[in-house]
């Protein structure tokens, strides 16, 4: 009996012990399952974690050099080498490199921007995104509606690295001034000469190009009279709604015109008869507008200049000239017309004044004390984010420059969404308003020029045209 007992207890423990190891098979096996899950799952995390990282990183490059561009840190020009690639900041949490092509587009005579930005995550994977920006007449330098209203580019610092939109008046320019965009004259006519280079014009009363002038693009002429003189040169094509006088010159493209052709050029690709469309920049609406708001005091400012005038503000203003520190002036508050008629200003450093109404700087005469270049601006903000000038605009609203004078050392930026008036004036910089009224013989000698926040009245970007990661 005790022998049976045994021989049974034996194959119960027989039993029990394949069990166990079955369990603990099964268990392994889960196991391993379950750490390759694990690992398969933290490395698909980390592989995503690294790709977002690059991906990150190439798009911070792309934030980084297009803030460089929009600040005009960074100029883009089609006929200078490329600007060199920027890197990441040393010590940076994101590692990019983003290259910087400008080209011109044969299809368009415009040039383009093209940035590629190359991402990096920790454990090297690698993003690259490219973006093609077409640069349209967002942000045009200046606006002018007045029938002897005349933009004049006589200065050879005068470089535009943006449009030039004249609504109503003439354009010229002349000794080595450039514009890298395009001269689009709504209403006008435009002459070049003494090696002024214009990237594209689009006139609608007549083009002169003489002694020098060099477009290199297209040229429409859409209405009046195309005009090519000697050692003039047009790369691209011209189109002519009208007739055509040339003494010489050459166009490396060909010739389009409706009217008659009188005088010799050199004309690579031909002359031809025939009508042709506008392009799309002379459209009313082609232009679209930079808001600037007010930005607030710089450091080192004199607080009490901002007190509004008791009556001159001539003379409030007087004790500005012994600053050497930039001062921005706040005269928004002021409810009375601000006066500066007649006033001379010597100055020893830069000036912003900010205005909510009308101003009157009607013969005021601006110079150096130091002989050194200073800056003068006059803003009326635009704080509504609409892309076009917002009033109310009302005779209360003017900027009043009539026959205000600068010296060569002296630059400003006039800005208003309401009516500038320069009639007679000499200004050296920007003039940019909703409603330019610029007459008897006003002269604006064009100076690239920013706020005193840094931010410039154009768009270098223009529109996205591409974009895309590529590896």
């Amino acid at each position: 009996m005790l022998t049976k007992l045994a021989r049974t207890a034996r194959r119960e423990e027989g039993s029990m012990l394949v069990s166990v190891l079955i369990i603990m098979l099964v268990l392994t096996v889960g196991g391993l399952v379950i750490a390759s899950a694990v690992i398969n799952t933290i490395g698909v995390v980390a592989t995503g974690r690294d790709s977002a990282q690059s991906r990150a990183a190439a798009d911070a490059g792309l934030a980084d050099v297009s803030a460089q561009l929009q600040r005009g840190t960074i100029i883009c020009d089609p006929r200078a080498a490329a600007p060199a690639p920027v890197s990441a900041p040393a010590g940076s949490p994101t590692a990019y490199t983003v290259t910087i092509s400008c080209s011109s587009n044969p299809s368009t005579g415009r040039s383009e921007l093209t940035l590629v930005s190359k991402g990096v995550g920790e454990q090297q994977t690698v993003t690259e995104t490219s973006v093609t920006y077409g640069p349209g007449l967002a942000g045009a330098l200046t606006t002018m509606k007045a029938p002897n209203g005349t933009l004049m580019l006589t200065d050879p610092r005068s470089s535009a690295s943006g449009n030039v939109l004249v609504n109503d008046g003439d354009f010229i320019c002349s000794n080595d001034a450039r514009i890298i965009e395009t001269v689009v004259v709504r209403k006008g006519s435009v002459h070049n000469s003494n090696r002024c280079t214009v990237n594209k014009i689009i006139a609608s009363r007549g083009v002169t190009l003489d002694t020098g002038a060099t477009v290199t693009g297209d040229v429409y002429a859409l209405g009046g009279t195309f005009r090519l003189g000697t050692n003039a040169e047009v790369t691209g094509n011209v189109y002519v709604d009208g007739d055509v006088s040339l003494n010489g010159g050459k166009i490396n493209g060909t010739l389009t015109v409706t009217g008659r052709v009188t005088g010799t050029a050199q004309i690579t690709g031909g002359t031809f008869t025939g009508g042709f469309q506008s392009p799309p920049e002379i459209a009313p609406d082609a232009f679209r507008w930079i808001d600037v708001p007010y930005h607030g005091p710089l450091p080192g400012n004199d607080a009490a200049m901002n007190r509004c005038p008791a009556a001159n503000a001539g003379a409030d203003l007087l004790p500005i000239v012994s600053k050497t520190t930039p001062q921005v002036v706040d005269w928004r508050g002021c409810t009375s017309l601000l006066n500066l008629f007649s006033t001379a200003l010597a100055l020893r450093t830069d000036v912003t004044i900010y205005v909510s109404r009308a101003i009157n700087l009607d013969g005021v005469v601006l110079s150096s004390a130091d002989g050194a270049p200073h800056q003068f601006n006059v803003i009326m903000p635009d704080g509504v984010t609409d892309g076009r000038p917002t009033g109310p605009c009302t005779t209360e609203n003017r900027l009043d420059i009539y026959s205000l004078k600068m010296t060569p050392e002296i630059s400003g930026i006039a800005y208003s969404p309401c009516a500038i008036s320069p009639g007679g004036a000499t200004w050296n910089g920007l003039i940019y308003g909703g409603d330019v009224q610029a007459f008897n013989g006003s002269t604006l000698t064009y100076r690239d020029l920013s706020l005193p926040n840094g931010q410039k009245l154009r768009e270098p970007l223009g529109a996205i045209l591409n974009m895309r990661d590529i590896g």
